[in-house]
């Protein structure tokens, strides 16, 4: 039996295509979405690394600069707090996000290594889910925060909501990678072998 024709003169099922749509789109589609995920969660992970660093810097000095101030009368640093309290904020919640992202918060996992990969990839789920509630408040909260914050800095007169933005922003990355965290974990404990001898065995 001939094979259909296509409209420009080739086998309607010749080349993957079926119907108008190319069978080999969906892997490739795919493949690219990863690729495009991997790109933009480097350059997430990049920003959150940077931001931290330039607050210290910033930080520094500023700080040197103080001293220098108060030193030798230079100039005036009335501002001075009120930079300082930013730029502390803004490094210490974009750190932790940045520290979340690569799962380097400081955490007790003896137990899960007692547990072994499949009992201790369930506890990872319920530490995971535990978080994500924490963060999700934050988030709320933090936003929350933010909408209503209606004052600003005495001398810099810039509004303190934007600081404050600071919160839900982090609580939301966080909670971002958390999703990609519960997932890995699902997948381990979905994957991992019931009958893996998980005892720990004395010497």
């Amino acid at each position: 039996m001939a094979l259909p024709r296509g409209a420009d003169g080739g086998a309607g099922a010749g080349g993957g295509v079926a119907g108008g749509v190319d069978l080999a789109a969906g892997p490739r589609a795919g493949s690219e979405l990863v690729r495009a995920l991997a790109g933009l969660d480097r350059g997430v992970g990049f920003v959150l690394r940077a931001i931290p660093v330039a607050c210290l810097v910033a930080l520094f000095v500023i700080l040197l600069g103080n001293v220098v101030s108060r030193t030798f009368q230079i100039w005036t640093t009335a501002w001075f707090d009120e930079i300082v309290e930013a730029l502390f904020a803004i490094m210490v919640f974009v750190g932790a996000a940045a520290l979340w992202r690569e799962n380097e918060h400081f955490r007790v996992d003896w137990l899960e290594g007692i547990l072994g990969p499949r009992s201790g990839s369930w506890l990872r789920i319920v530490t995971v889910l535990l978080s994500m509630v924490f963060l999700a408040v934050m988030a709320w909260k933090g936003y929350d925060l933010a909408s209503r914050s209606r004052a600003v800095t005495p001398i810099l007169g810039v509004p303190t909501g934007y600081i404050y933005a600071v919160i839900p922003i982090s609580a939301a990355l966080m909670l971002v990678y958390s999703v990609r965290d519960l997932i890995v974990a699902v997948r381990v404990a979905i994957h991992s072998s019931p009958n893996r001898n998980e005892t720990v065995h004395a010497d």
